[in-house]
């Protein structure tokens, strides 16, 4: 993809070779941050967008399969970045990196599950509940308080998210607590993974790659648990009957793209974490956050109502308060002295809850900087 390309021609020193050094600099400063934020947002919609039409379109109900599918494509992918030298490979504790791939395994299957039965617009407001479920896992895990500044924040999403929500009737009770399941799992691995990457100093992309393979192992193990979901339209009950009844290569060639967007969504994140400020960054979560809501609208014909489109506009507002506030306190002296106690979550992981392939995703609107 592009942004292999743009990673192995930036390390390799071939971006603008012709050029002065000095008026290189200039053009990479100036030119890559927008490609990357351009990138990174069309990386995110568009695996939304490609998972429910792989789901909904081409009849592939397995979210357990296709996270396997996704963990396969993202590692080969991340081998060959990491062989151009985008970012050294380390080695890890066996213990560490199954137990990442149990915790990464339970937010993507519950993630996509919750795209595969709710609409698009219910779930991308639905995942914004995954900042305030991870306040509740870190104060009662980790006994951490939170400003009043910050939990007003929370509640105005929340506030938000009831609204948005509440009026919408396509929302089923499997639906509901799916993605109840979903915000809470992915809660546990911005905690588990951001704890691990702290503790082993590695980056988001060097733990992705070691723990990948564990992941396909055991989503292979499990994929049957596909069958236990919900069966929209009587399609096939599992996928050896849909290969074999419902396939086509056009059909397939989208479910093998599916994972190239989710290897793109992980580049594109290493590289704008990389070339940008963390307000730069919080800015693209909250406009990848919009172009999906749009996106569901357009392509999948999502309906907004009245109720609705307030509730979103409220819950937008709750999530750009807490990125000030968030951004706020790291500049502040006692963001220097909390900085050295033990947090849950590095800077890089809180800005992009979606450096997974999958979750991408899950783009909900905190951010901060490594």
């Amino acid at each position: 993809g592009l942004s292999v390309v743009l990673c192995c021609w930036e390390r390799r020193g071939l971006l603008y070779p012709a050029l002065p050094t000095r008026t290189m600099l200039v053009l990479e400063g100036m030119l890559l941050p927008v490609v990357y934020s351009l990138m990174n947002i069309g990386s995110v919609v568009a695996i939304v967008m490609v998972n429910k039409s792989v789901f909904q379109i081409s009849g592939f109900h397995f979210p357990t399969l296709l996270v396997c599918i996704h963990c396969g494509v993202t590692h080969i992918g991340l081998r060959i970045a990491s062989s151009f030298g985008v970012f050294e490979r380390k080695s890890f504790p066996t213990k560490s990196l199954v137990i990442l791939a149990c915790s990464f395994i339970g937010y993507n299957v519950a993630s996509l599950a919750n795209l595969s039965i709710n609409t698009v617009g219910f779930y991308q407001i639905s995942k914004i509940m995954a900042t305030p479920s991870t306040m509740i896992l870190e104060a009662v895990w980790l006994g951490k308080s939170f400003p009043k500044e910050m939990l007003y924040a929370v509640l105005v999403m929340c506030i938000g998210v009831a609204l948005a929500t509440v009026t919408d009737f396509t929302v089923t009770f499997v639906g509901g607590i799916t993605a109840t399941v979903a915000a809470f799992g992915a809660a546990q691995s911005y905690i588990f993974i951001g704890k691990t990457q702290k503790d082993l100093g590695a980056s988001s992309n060097q733990l992705l790659l070691a723990y990948t393979p564990y992941c396909f192992i055991l989503l292979l193990l499990l994929s049957p648990i596909d069958t236990l979901l919900p069966n929209p339209n009587g399609l096939e009950d599992n996928a050896i009957d849909w290969f074999n009844n419902k396939a086509t290569a056009a059909k397939v060639a989208l479910v093998l793209f599916s994972g190239c967007i989710g290897l793109l969504v992980s580049l594109t994140t290493f590289l704008l974490i990389k070339a940008t400020s963390a307000l730069t960054y919080n800015i693209v979560g909250h406009a990848k956050t919009i172009c999906i809501l749009i996106s569901g609208v357009m392509i999948f014909g999502d309906e907004i109502t009245q109720k609705k489109f307030l509730g979103i506009v409220v819950a937008l507002t709750g999530m750009v308060w807490y990125g000030q506030i968030k951004l706020t306190l790291r500049k502040s002296p006692k963001s220097t002295e909390s900085s050295k106690k033990p947090t849950s979550r590095p800077q890089s992981i809180e800005m992009n809850r979606p450096s997974t392939p999958v979750l991408s995703s899950m783009e909900a609107g905190t951010s901060a900087r490594k």
